[in-house]
């Protein structure tokens, strides 16, 4: 049986992973906020709507993490950072694909949420535009933690996201404050920091020798935990949508600013013992 401390060196730099995000919004937001009112309220209604988009992927962290433990304590180690591998793969699919999605589908989602075309709604669009771009180095991330975690290692995902959080805080400044971009400057900087920790969980699968061919029975078989996942975060995303759209119809554009800017705990997080029960039973 794992003693308390063994625990517990797992599950405080997990909890401390799991904090990184929304201190990183609060940085972010802080810089945004000297651009004035608008880009503020275009982040908070953008940002709110790429981190519900990423709610449906929650499969690819706290999914991969249930199957590599299961198979790590059986003594598969080959097997588990297999799990890793396919879920690695399956990330920079689904990832391609967002991109798609997101850029076809911005516009009309954007003025759903910010209650039509307008200046704000403008800001956003040009912010998740370009945030989109990272959506496959954001998977490749959450499929890192999850194998990572499932090997019992929670102290590289914390390094990892807490190194890109703050280099793309210092990015995001430099863009706004030095170079004089707008919005953009925020979105670029997460996407070039998300391109940093993505490609630093594909070294680390290398540096584990791991064999990086794709198989595609394998990938299939993690899908299946995303099944009864996603129609819970759709049931999620569809409360938090038409609630939103309520809410901003007696609301100010300084009222909207001042609840959209403040941290929020993600779909991807509110389900994530969901994802656990899922794939443990799959």
């Amino acid at each position: 049986m794992p003693r308390d401390r063994e625990i517990l060196a797992i599950a405080v730099p997990a909890l401390g992973a799991l904090i990184a995000e929304p201190l990183y919004v609060l940085g972010d937001t802080a810089i945004v906020g000297h651009l004035g009112t608008l880009p503020l309220a275009g982040l908070s209604v953008a940002g709110l709507l790429l981190s519900e988009v990423f709610g449906f992927t929650t499969f690819l962290e706290y999914g991969t993490t249930s199957r590599a433990a299961r198979l790590y304590g059986a003594d598969l180690h080959r097997d588990a950072l297999d799990a890793g591998v396919q879920a690695t793969w399956l990330a920079v699919a689904l990832g391609l694909l967002l991109i798609v999605l997101i850029e076809l589908l911005a516009a009309p989602a954007v003025h759903l949420v910010a209650g039509g075309a307008t200046p704000a709604a403008a800001q956003g669009l040009t912010w998740i535009r370009i945030a989109a771009l990272g959506a496959p180095f954001v998977l490749i991330t959450a499929a890192g933690q999850g194998w990572l975690r499932g090997f019992q290692d929670t102290r590289t995902p914390l390094y990892v996201l807490v190194v890109a959080n703050l280099f793309s805080i210092a990015l995001s400044f430099t863009l706004i404050r030095g170079f004089g971009f707008g919005i953009e400057g925020s979105a670029i900087a997460n996407v070039v920091a998300q391109t940093g920790s993505g490609l630093v969980f594909l070294a680390l699968l290398v540096r584990r020798g791991a064999d990086l061919r794709p198989a595609w029975s394998r990938i299939v078989a993690q899908l299946g935990a995303a099944r009864d996942l996603s129609v819970r975060t759709l049931a999620f995303f569809l409360a938090f949508t038409v609630a939103a759209g309520a809410m901003l119809e007696t609301m100010s554009t300084s009222e909207f600013v001042v609840c959209g800017s403040l941290p929020k705990m993600p779909i991807s997080d509110t389900s994530a013992i969901s994802a656990g029960n899922s794939e443990s039973t799959a």
